[in-house]
C-alpha cells in the first residue's frame, strides 16, 4: 500500500489542471516582473559599449568546433517562426484549445515585439562589430542582432508550456530553450546580451499571455448561464 501511494503522489505531481489552469499561477507575476528588469537592464547595456565579459563568452562559444553546428541545428528550430503554427496545429489536434490560442498569441506576439526592440536598439550582430566571428549562417547586410528573435520565441512558448502541461514538457521545453540560447551564439548571430534579452522578451510576453487569458477565463466563468 505504501508503494501504490507513493506512485500515485508521483502521479499527481507530474501532472497539471486541464488548459488554461495554471495560467493563474503566482508564478507568472514572478516571471513578469523578473524578466521586465532584465529586459530593461539588457536594453540599456545593449546600446553602450561592449564589455570585455560578454566578448569573451560569445568567442568561448563562438569557436567551438564545427563538428557541433551539425547537432545544434535541428533544435536551434524550436525559436524559429515556423515553430509558432506548428505547435499550434499540433495543440488543435488533442483538443488543448486554450493552450493552442496562448501558443498563437505570445509566439506571434513576441516576434513582432522583438522586430520591434531591434528598431529601438539598433544593436549589430556579431560580425558588424566584433573581428574574426565565425559565422555559420548567412546574415542579411546591416540586419540587427538585440534582441535575439530565436531566443524571445523560444522563452515565449516555454513560459506557456510551463503553464498548461505537465513538469515533464516543461523540462523539455526548457532544456530546448536552452540550446537555442547557446546556439544563437555558437552560429555567430548574436552576443550573450542578444540572447538574454530576447529570452526576457519572451518571458514577458509568455507570462503577459497566460496572465491575460485567466483573467479572461474568470470573467466568463462569472457570467450568468442563459438557457434558450
Amino acid at each position: 500500500m505504501h508503494e501504490d501511494a507513493l506512485s500515485q503522489r508521483t502521479r499527481s505531481a507530474d501532472r497539471r489542471p486541464t488548459d488554461g489552469a495554471t495560467g493563474c499561477a503566482r508564478w507568472n507575476v514572478v516571471v513578469l516582473g523578473v524578466s521586465s528588469v532584465v529586459l530593461g537592464a539588457t536594453s540599456f547595456a545593449a546600446r553602450a559599449d561592449l564589455t570585455p565579459v560578454e566578448v569573451t563568452v560569445f568567442r568561448s562559444l563562438n569557436e567551438l568546433s564545427d563538428a557541433l553546428n551539425t547537432a545544434i541545428w535541428p533544435f536551434m528550430q524550436y525559436g524559429t517562426f515556423v515553430t509558432i503554427p506548428a505547435l499550434t496545429v499540433i495543440a488543435l489536434l488533442f483538443s488543448r484549445f486554450r493552450l493552442a490560442i496562448a501558443l498563437a498569441l505570445s509566439g506571434v506576439g513576441v516576434y513582432l515585439l522583438a522586430r520591434l526592440v531591434k528598431e529601438i536598439v539598433e544593436r549589430g550582430r556579431p560580425g558588424a562589430v566584433l573581428t574574426g566571428v565565425e559565422a555559420r549562417e548567412v546574415f542579411a547586410e546591416g540586419s540587427l542582432g538585440f534582441p535575439s528573435g530565436h531566443a524571445a520565441v523560444a522563452a515565449a512558448l516555454t513560459v506557456v508550456v510551463a503553464a498548461h502541461l505537465s513538469m515533464r514538457w516543461t523540462i523539455t521545453a526548457l532544456v530546448l530553450g536552452t540550446i537555442v540560447l547557446f546556439g544563437r551564439l555558437y552560429v555567430g548571430a548574436h552576443l550573450p546580451l542578444d540572447v538574454l534579452g530576447g529570452a526576457a522578451l519572451g518571458a514577458v510576453t509568455g507570462s503577459a499571455v497566460n496572465m491575460a487569458m485567466c483573467r479572461r477565463r474568470g470573467r466568463m466563468d462569472a457570467e450568468p448561464r442563459v438557457r434558450i
